[in-house]
Protein backbone atom coordinates (compact mmCIF):
# COMPACT_ATOMS: atom_id res chain seq x y z
CA UNK A 1 0.00 0.00 0.00
CA UNK A 2 3.13 2.56 0.91
CA UNK A 3 4.25 1.50 -2.81
CA UNK A 4 1.58 2.22 -3.99
CA UNK A 5 1.06 5.85 -2.43
CA UNK A 6 4.41 6.59 -3.72
CA UNK A 7 3.89 5.49 -7.13
CA UNK A 8 1.07 7.99 -7.04
CA UNK A 9 2.74 10.77 -5.67
CA UNK A 10 5.94 10.15 -8.40
CA UNK A 11 3.39 10.04 -11.36
CA UNK A 12 1.63 13.46 -9.63
CA UNK A 13 4.86 15.11 -9.56
CA UNK A 14 6.01 13.51 -13.25
CA UNK A 15 2.70 15.24 -14.32
CA UNK A 16 3.13 18.86 -13.36
CA UNK A 17 6.77 18.93 -13.95
CA UNK A 18 6.20 18.82 -17.62
CA UNK A 19 3.76 21.36 -17.22
CA UNK A 20 5.94 24.11 -15.68
CA UNK A 21 8.65 23.96 -18.66
CA UNK A 22 6.46 24.90 -21.22
CA UNK A 23 5.83 28.70 -22.12
CA UNK A 24 2.15 29.87 -22.76
CA UNK A 25 0.89 29.48 -26.33
CA UNK A 26 1.82 32.62 -28.48
CA UNK A 27 -0.93 34.73 -29.16
CA UNK A 28 -2.96 34.06 -32.47
CA UNK A 29 -2.51 37.01 -34.62
CA UNK A 30 -6.23 38.05 -36.34
CA UNK A 31 -6.98 37.31 -40.18
CA UNK A 32 -7.41 40.13 -41.59
CA UNK A 33 -9.45 39.36 -45.09
CA UNK A 34 -10.06 42.58 -47.23
CA UNK A 35 -11.88 42.46 -50.71
CA UNK A 36 -13.49 45.42 -52.58
CA UNK A 37 -16.68 45.16 -53.62
CA UNK A 38 -18.67 47.31 -56.33
CA UNK A 39 -21.98 48.20 -56.19
CA UNK A 40 -24.44 50.09 -58.27
CA UNK A 41 -26.87 52.02 -56.18
CA UNK A 42 -29.37 54.27 -57.84
CA UNK A 43 -28.98 57.84 -56.71
CA UNK A 44 -31.66 60.86 -57.38
CA UNK A 45 -29.84 63.06 -59.08
CA UNK A 46 -31.49 66.32 -60.67
CA UNK A 47 -31.98 65.75 -64.81
CA UNK A 48 -31.67 69.89 -65.42
CA UNK A 49 -30.28 72.71 -64.31
CA UNK A 50 -32.92 75.14 -64.21
CA UNK A 51 -36.47 75.84 -64.89
CA UNK A 52 -36.89 78.41 -67.75
CA UNK A 53 -38.16 82.15 -66.20
CA UNK A 54 -42.00 82.69 -66.73
CA UNK A 55 -42.46 85.45 -69.22
CA UNK A 56 -44.46 88.42 -67.94
CA UNK A 57 -48.18 87.92 -68.61
CA UNK A 58 -50.74 90.32 -69.16
CA UNK A 59 -53.20 91.35 -66.19
CA UNK A 60 -56.36 92.27 -66.52
CA UNK A 61 -56.06 95.86 -65.72
CA UNK A 62 -53.56 95.84 -68.30
CA UNK A 63 -55.65 94.08 -70.76
CA UNK A 64 -58.62 96.87 -70.14
CA UNK A 65 -56.36 100.01 -70.69
CA UNK A 66 -55.07 100.05 -74.02
CA UNK A 67 -51.71 102.12 -74.11
CA UNK A 68 -50.81 101.68 -78.41
CA UNK A 69 -52.51 99.39 -79.45
CA UNK A 70 -55.41 96.70 -79.31
CA UNK A 71 -56.14 94.62 -76.73
CA UNK A 72 -56.25 91.72 -79.02
CA UNK A 73 -52.82 92.51 -80.05
CA UNK A 74 -51.41 92.55 -76.35
CA UNK A 75 -53.41 89.02 -76.19
CA UNK A 76 -52.36 87.28 -79.27
CA UNK A 77 -48.99 88.12 -78.08
CA UNK A 78 -49.27 87.36 -74.34
CA UNK A 79 -50.37 83.71 -76.30
CA UNK A 80 -47.33 83.68 -78.30
CA UNK A 81 -45.22 84.10 -75.21
CA UNK A 82 -47.14 81.40 -73.35
CA UNK A 83 -46.80 79.17 -76.05
CA UNK A 84 -42.98 79.31 -76.44
CA UNK A 85 -42.71 78.90 -72.44
CA UNK A 86 -44.58 76.02 -72.70
CA UNK A 87 -42.81 74.49 -75.88
CA UNK A 88 -39.78 74.86 -73.37
CA UNK A 89 -40.91 73.20 -70.52
CA UNK A 90 -42.23 70.38 -72.37
CA UNK A 91 -38.70 69.78 -74.35
CA UNK A 92 -37.06 69.68 -70.55
CA UNK A 93 -39.86 67.18 -69.07
CA UNK A 94 -38.86 64.82 -72.59
CA UNK A 95 -35.92 65.12 -71.70
CA UNK A 96 -36.22 64.25 -68.30
CA UNK A 97 -38.25 61.42 -69.11
CA UNK A 98 -35.44 59.92 -71.94
CA UNK A 99 -33.12 60.28 -69.04
CA UNK A 100 -34.72 57.77 -66.66
CA UNK A 101 -35.53 54.98 -69.57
Amino acid sequence: MRHSIVCAALCSALLVIPGCGTSPPAPISPVVHTETVEAKIEVPVSCIDSMPGTPDFLSDTELLTPPNGSAVDRVWRDHLQRRQWEGKLEALLVACVGVKK
